[in-house]
Formats: C-alpha cells, sequence, structure tokens
C-alpha cells in the first residue's frame, strides 16, 4: 500500500497532497518521472509529457465527485500513472515498455524513500512502533471511504496482519485498461518496507494486482541478535 509507513515527513507530504490540486505541474510523480521518460522518449519528452498532462486533466474531471480522501490515492499516483502509460503508447511504445518506464520509476523512488525509512528507524526502538503505525495509517486513510475493503487479522504490538480484497489502484487500473500498470506500486511495497529494520519483518505471499484473490501483507517484529 503506497504510503503505508507514516513517518512525520510522510505526514506533510500527505498533508499537502490532500489539497488536490489538479495542476499537473504541481504533481510529484509527472515532476519525479519526466527524466524516466526523456531518458526512452529523448526528444519527444516534451510532447509525451503535454499528452500525459491533457490525460490526467481528463481522467481528474472524470472522477471530480470522487471523495478527497482519495485524493493522495489517485490524484497523486493513480491518475498521473494511466495518463503516462498511455501517452507513451501514442508516442509508439509498446504495452510492456510503457508500464516497465513506470515499474523503473517507482523502484527508483522507492530506494530513495527506502533509505529515509531506514534511517528514522535507527532512532533507538523507534522500529517498535511500526506495526502500530502502519495499523493506526490504514485505519485512517486506507478504509472504504478511500476505496479499499480490508480485513485485519492480527493487530497487536508487535504485529498486524491484513488482508486487503478492494484495492483502487488495482480497480481504477482495471477499468482503465491498464492493469499491468499496479504491479508498479506492488513493488515499490516491497521494495520500500521489505529492509526497513533487521527486527521487522514485511511479508505477503500475493496481491490483487499480481493475480492473487487479495493482498495479504505482515508487518511482525522478530528480534534478530545479527
Amino acid at each position: 500500500m503506497q504510503g503505508l509507513i507514516n513517518t512525520e515527513s510522510i505526514r506533510k507530504e500527505a498533508k499537502n497532497m490532500r489539497k488536490g490540486s489538479t495542476d499537473p505541474k504541481k504533481n510529484r510523480f509527472f515532476n519525479k518521472v519526466e527524466k524516466h521518460v526523456r531518458a526512452v522518449c529523448e526528444d519527444k519528452t516534451d510532447e509525451v509529457m503535454k499528452k500525459a498532462f491533457e490525460g490526467y486533466k481528463k481522467i481528474v474531471n472524470e472522477n471530480i465527485d470522487e471523495p478527497e480522501i482519495m485524493y493522495p490515492h489517485t490524484r497523486e499516483r493513480i491518475y498521473p500513472a494511466i495518463a503516462i502509460f498511455y501517452a507513451l503508447l501514442d508516442f509508439g511504445l509498446s504495452r510492456e515498455e510503457s508500464s516497465k518506464l513506470i515499474l523503473d520509476y517507482y523502484i527508483y523512488m522507492s530506494k530513495k524513500g527506502g533509505s529515509v525509512l531506514r534511517g528514522l528507524l535507527k532512532i533507538p526502538g523507534l522500529y517498535k512502533k511500526v506495526p502500530s503505525i502502519a495499523y493506526k495509517a490504514i485505519e485512517k486513510s486506507y478504509g472504504e471511504d478511500a476505496g479499499f475493503k480490508a480485513e485485519f487479522l492480527i493487530t497487536t504490538k508487535d504485529e498486524l496482519k491484513v488482508d486487503m480484497f478492494v484495492c483502487p489502484y488495482f480497480e481504477i487500473c482495471k477499468k482503465y485498461g491498464c492493469p499491468e500498470i499496479v504491479n508498479a506500486f506492488c513493488t515499490s511495497d516491497d521494495m520500500a518496507y521489505g529492509n526497513m529494520h533487521k527486527n521487522l519483518k514485511w511479508h505477503r505471499e500475493q496481491t490483487l494486482g499480481r493475480g492473487g484473490d487479495r493482498c495479504d501483507f505482515n508487518i511482525k517484529i522478530e528480534k534478530n541478535n545479527k
């Protein structure tokens, strides 16, 4: 789940995102993904980005009545990714090439985010709060009003286990005909949270975006003396 571990820096960013600006030039995804587009499209980059901006605005307008709690998911992540995907297709890239560019972007960003997270969790004892922080984040930002449907299986101070049966990242991408890009969001989670701290284990066996019937994941404190 994108943005699950809610550190203070992430809280501040989420607050800004909830303002819900529809201007793509103020969108973090577009600002960061452009260099990845330029590496592939070279002199066509400006045209691709313009096409993506137009696509983004169209998708936002088609979903103008969605609740604001969805904005950090839709307007900041899902809609821009869909818009870039189709803009790249229009300029001659294959579906595989277009989805790979989005995956590469999220790999790059999650490496940076994961590094920041690992740095924060060097604060003595902070890792022990991660299951509780994640639980509160899901309760606040990943509920049914934001398009998710989850079942909490374990919610202790040492472990969080959740099955997510409905996810807007998957549902919306499927609706717009590009379910293959959802893997980028799943991969971002795995890379950011998979190596947070030596005493934290992040585990899941399937996701909706990878063909599973749910997103099952588990964050657990496991003392590692190595």
